[in-house]
């Protein structure tokens, strides 16, 4: 990062410079969320700072992957911090993510695939074992990852060990490796190892969120952050917003794009459901991505993904919501 005193002349020339340059345009990773993408800009972008946030169970770590997946089949870079789910676990989730997308509902589930990294199925290596457990589609998906799997590496990451000096080396080192500024995820900012653990949680948090916003602006690179929530977030009386995020002052200062995520049926307000006593258990199917904080374009839109866990992926054709959302969840 240049912390040398610039001119606005310089900068003139700078700017000027590059944009006659053959990499002109600011670079861009797109989330694969043809939807969300438009209404953040085009991707997430360099310099940038997201998080995602949502009660447990909603669906971050599979967006996140989904995400990064998406970027590497787009041709950037990306490397996922996780704190949460081992390099198998994760490959698994691929397969059955990328044969979901391949086949759609005929794609066996991950439920299939995780028979074959156990071993089951026959003898042989992964190919053999897919073959056996889930078909020509398992194999077809492998195959098909092949094409962007140099692209997107996975840091097994400890809450122990891993701190942002670490993240901070290993991103660079896939810099290094793949010849691009790569897509940084996190998954999740809460578990980062402190610097300094007489601060308190909040001051950790706050310190940690700074400090993924200098590593985006140092690598020219987003960095997606998955978050938890607070006590309140927790709630199941309570609908989850930026305001719930442990250290929710610099979570809500610091990022460039906030995203919380909901399940619809417990955010939607009930009179859209009087004349429809099935819609309920519908809207379970369906994952709110709010925009809290958007600063390449409007904040406030709440967009409606479908999921489809059995292949752990969403559903990438999202739509705007129509139904009138409350402001705090309802119980059932």
């Amino acid at each position: 990062m240049d912390q040398k005193l610039t001119s606005l002349t310089a900068v003139v020339e700078r700017s000027d410079a590059r944009l006659r340059s053959p990499e002109a345009e600011v670079q861009i990773w797109p989330t694969g969320f043809p939807i969300l993408d438009e209404s953040i800009g085009g991707g997430m972008r360099a310099g940038a700072l997201n998080v995602l946030a949502g009660p447990q169970g909603q669906g971050k770590s599979t967006m996140a992957l989904q995400m990064c997946r998406n970027a590497a089949a787009a041709g950037c870079s990306a490397v996922m911090f996780s704190f949460e789910l081992e390099a198998e676990v994760l490959l698994q989730r691929l397969i059955s993510l990328e044969a979901g997308l391949m086949f759609g509902t005929s794609a066996p589930p991950i439920s299939q695939i995780r028979e074959a990294f156990d071993g089951k199925g026959g003898v042989g290596g992964l190919p053999e074992r897919l073959l056996e457990t889930a078909g020509s589609m398992g194999l077809d998906a492998l195959m098909s990852i092949g094409k962007y799997s140099d692209r997107l590496v996975i840091h097994r990451s400890t809450s122990a060990h891993t701190d942002m000096a670490a993240i901070n080396e290993n991103a660079k080192e896939v810099y290094a490796d793949t010849g691009q500024p790569p897509l940084i995820v996190v998954d999740y900012l809460q578990k980062v190892k402190p610097f300094d653990r007489t601060m308190s949680e909040e001051q950790q948090i706050t310190l940690i969120t700074q400090q993924l916003k200098d590593l985006a602006i140092d690598f020219a690179s987003p960095v997606l952050a998955l978050s938890s929530a607070d006590r309140d977030g927790l709630n199941p009386g309570q609908r989850m917003r930026a305001r719930h995020l442990k250290g929710s002052t610099a979570l809500a200062y610091e990022p460039d794009i906030v995203m919380i995520m909901n399940t619809k049926a417990d955010i939607v307000n009930r009179d859209a459901l009087v004349y429809d006593i099935n819609g309920l258990e519908r809207m379970r199917e369906w994952t709110v991505v709010t925009l809290e904080k958007n600063r390449q374009g409007a904040t406030g839109l709440d967009i409606e993904f479908r999921k489809k866990f059995m292949q752990g992926r969403f559903d990438i054709d999202g739509s705007i919501v129509s139904e009138r959302l409350v402001e705090e969840r309802l119980d059932n």
